[in-house]
């Protein structure tokens, strides 16, 4: 099979360095980490593993900034996984082979839920977060049958959907209804991601919640709140004018521009009628502001401006359920320094969102993706014009370059499509 495989070798990612501070394609460079090639078939793990047939499978963040190699050397996350790597966990496909004891069937059309916990591990008993469904904060990551690997795609044993065919448990391996269309469920993880994010906030009727970063996940949220929350103002803070209108069209009652911050700060300011705290005429800040911020991003820019925009901590001191003062971190960028004393000042709650998993949510217990699967049957706004762009997997460079570009190629999902799937005759 066909296959992008990803070395970590120190060689390869220094050539990529180096050769990446002249062009975007320098990062691609065969002889840098990652590389097309010819693959054995993926066999199947254990007796309820399957292995799928790749239809979809869309370029997350993470995916591309490991390619361009964002981050640093040390980050922790590390410790959790293992090389080399066939990345790609945001997959769709046919089920091509099914182990003797799934329930799975050759042919069936499903959606990867990427996690692999302790029962894709075969460890029993399973954790106390397995135990209760937060498959993303397992604690057996590096133990059991597979490699070091949170999800499919850093493990070197759950290869990824960016080749031709992959493995999966079949817990990790959710049938997609028949009314769901491909494009719809290769949005099924990062739908999740931001629904996870809103659910940790839980805002209320009357809340002003401003969206940081309006690329697959800030859209995503931008869905979510206008269409399934009462009552609820989006301020989308956006990068390009591609991003706006995108916003736009999912809802968002306010599109502001997110450079220079200056700006992005008194248009709040004036949005929610509040008074502005200048130093120096320069970046000023607010006492009050939006009730809740979805960053996306999490950069040290995003990460000072919105410290500086997010109202001060408030409760209810009935429920003792937050009404404000909170932003929700779905981004990851490369740390440095930035202007923190507005976060202990206001005393705002800065709360990481990690994935999803089992959620709460109108008296439900379950699955995310089953949740985006009733939504959309009961009339939530389509979300694929967001898919912006389809690639064969020969064409990974040019895919790499047209995510990473977003400006130029006006892109916002981009994803790998693979013809080999319809050409597999299945029952």
């Amino acid at each position: 099979m066909k296959a992008l495989l990803y070395e970590y070798k120190i060689s390869r990612l220094a050539f990529a360095r180096f050769a990446g501070l002249f062009s975007l394609r320098g990062y691609l460079t065969k002889l840098g980490p990652i590389r097309l090639k010819e693959l054995p078939k993926p066999e199947i793990k254990a007796n309820d593993w399957v292995v799928i047939n790749t239809k979809l499978c869309g370029i997350c963040g993470s995916d591309h900034k490991q390619v361009f190699l964002d981050g640093n050397r040390d980050n922790p996350m590390t410790a959790l996984i293992s090389w080399p790597q066939i990345l790609g966990h945001e997959a769709v496909g046919f089920i091509d082979k099914a182990g003797s004891k799934s329930n799975l069937k050759v042919g069936e059309r499903v959606v990867l839920n990427p996690w692999i916990s302790c029962l894709p591990r075969k460890i029993e008993p399973p954790c106390s977060a397995c135990q209760i469904g937060k498959n993303t904060l397992c604690r057996n990551f590096n133990k059991g049958i597979l490699t070091s690997g949170i999800h499919t795609g850093n493990s070197s044993d759950a290869t990824g959907g960016f080749a031709e065919y992959f493995p999966a448990h079949e817990s990790m391996a959710i049938p997609i209804p028949d009314d769901i269309t491909w494009d719809q469920a290769i949005l099924s993880d990062p739908f999740s991601v931001a629904f996870h994010s809103v659910l940790k906030a839980q805002p209320h009727p009357g809340s002003i919640c401003a969206i940081y970063g309006c690329g697959n996940l800030g859209l995503l949220t931008i869905l979510i709140l206008k269409h399934l929350f009462e009552d609820i103002q989006v301020l989308a803070i956006a990068r390009f004018p591609h991003q706006a209108e995108m916003a736009r069209l999912f809802g968002a009652d306010l599109v502001i521009e997110s450079s220079p911050p200056k700006n992005l700060i008194e248009k709040i300011a004036d949005y929610v009628q509040c008074d502005i705290y200048y130093i120096k005429k320069k970046k000023p800040w607010l006492i009050e502001g939006v009730d809740f911020l979805f960053d996306t991003v999490a950069s040290p820019e995003t990460l000072e401006t919105g410290l500086r925009i997010v109202k001060a901590r408030k409760k209810d001191y009935g429920s003792n359920k937050l009404i404000s003062g909170a932003i929700i971190v779905t981004g990851v960028s490369s740390p440095k320094k930035y202007e923190w004393t507005p976060w202990y000042f206001k005393e705002i709650n800065v709360i990481g969102s990690n994935a999803f998993a089992i959620e709460e949510f109108a008296g439900n217990h379950r699955h995310s993706y089953y949740y985006y699967f009733e939504f959309l049957q009961e009339g939530l706004p389509d979300p694929t014009p967001m898919i912006t762009h389809k690639f064969p997997l020969e064409e990974y460079k040019k895919a790499f370059v047209t995510v990473r570009s977003q400006k130029r190629y006006k892109s916002i999902k981009v994803a790998f499509s693979y013809n080999n799937a319809e050409e597999v005759k299945y029952p």
